[in-house]
């Protein structure tokens, strides 16, 4: 490096010189033209003036070369100066990068094992997270079984409860309808026709229809020669009137009429069937019926209401 720093300065000296004899070469020519001239000129004083005065000049030029060489020392010495200063500077970062770049490696290196060792934290984590994961899977395996075994047992209980439930309610429901039975074969046996008849028509009287038919259904089965026999199958018609049953009253009422045509109620079963069939829109049959109670029945109160009906039919097919 030092021999390389001495090459430049000589090179630069060199440079120089010849910078200076080319800007100073008209002078020299000037020189050498002067001292032909004085050759040939046979005055020997103006020749030795011209002598002093090229050695003037040629003085003046070493002084000029001197300085120029004094200067160029100078220079020379600024610029190595520079250069060192320079290089010094350069140098002086070039060692801070160089620091930096080591700083830099170590804690690359630093974040490096950093990163390793939770790199291996993670792995380690992850394998033992595993094994929990599988250990849990294991035991929730195991419950689920378990939890199967038991609701099956439950299952299995539950029918066998529901079993025994519906069977004691069979068994229950069987006792009640027995004992319901005997008591009602109880109470028939302890009634009077007048008694039942009595009860089914309590019922009737409460618009309990149903039960009202029941009623008199059981004391026409039970008492099917009592002269209230006719009244209990009137009745019977009646509560399918007031049902609005029609089909079911006339059926009713026909057997009032022929079975107990003796009875009290037959004009009443007359006159009534006569009114479903006309609730049927059926007049024609309807005010059949309701001469038939005027012919028989001619100063009944059924009559009366029989010519009331019927003059209702004649309007009716008027208009």
């Amino acid at each position: 490096m030092g021999r390389k720093k001495k090459i430049d300065k000589n090179k630069n000296k060199k440079n120089l010189i010849a910078g200076f004899l080319e800007n100073r070469w008209p002078a020299l020519s000037l020189f050498c033209a002067i001292a032909a001239l004085t050759a040939g000129c046979a005055n020997t004083d103006q020749m030795q003036a011209d002598i002093n005065e090229l050695q003037n000049q040629t003085y003046a030029l070493q002084t000029q070369v001197h300085n120029m060489g004094s200067n160029i020392q100078t220079s020379q010495k600024n610029l190595s100066s520079k250069s060192a200063s320079e290089l010094h500077t350069i140098r002086s970062s070039q060692a801070g990068v160089v620091d930096q770049l080591s700083t830099m490696q170590g804690d690359l290196n630093s974040l490096r094992g950093s990163i390793e060792e939770q790199k291996h934290l993670d792995q380690k984590l992850f394998a033992d997270q595993s094994s929990e994961t599988d250990g849990l899977e294991k035991k929730i395996a195991q419950q689920q079984t378990v939890l199967d075994s038991l609701g099956s047992r439950i299952t299995q209980l539950e029918t066998g409860l529901q079993a025994q439930a519906a069977q004691m309610k069979a068994a229950q429901a069987a006792q009640t309808a027995q004992a319901a039975k005997a008591k009602e074969q109880a109470q028939e046996a302890a009634q009077t026709p007048q008694s039942a008849y009595n009860d089914a028509y309590t019922a009737y009287q409460k618009t309990a229809y149903n039960d009202a038919r029941r009623g008199f259904e059981a004391f026409l089965k039970k008492f099917p020669d009592d002269p209230l026999a006719g009244n209990a199958q009137f009745w019977i018609a009646e509560s399918y009137f007031q049902q609005k049953n029609y089909d079911q009253a006339i059926l009713s009422y026909e057997k009032v009429v022929k079975h107990y045509p003796k009875s009290i109620k037959v004009p009443t079963a007359l006159l009534h069937q006569g009114l479903s069939f006309m609730k049927t829109k059926d007049p024609k049959v309807a005010a059949a019926l309701f001469r038939q109670v005027i012919e028989k029945y001619p100063r009944s109160r059924q009559a009366k209401t029989a010519r009331a009906m019927l003059k209702k039919v004649k309007r009716s097919k008027r208009g």
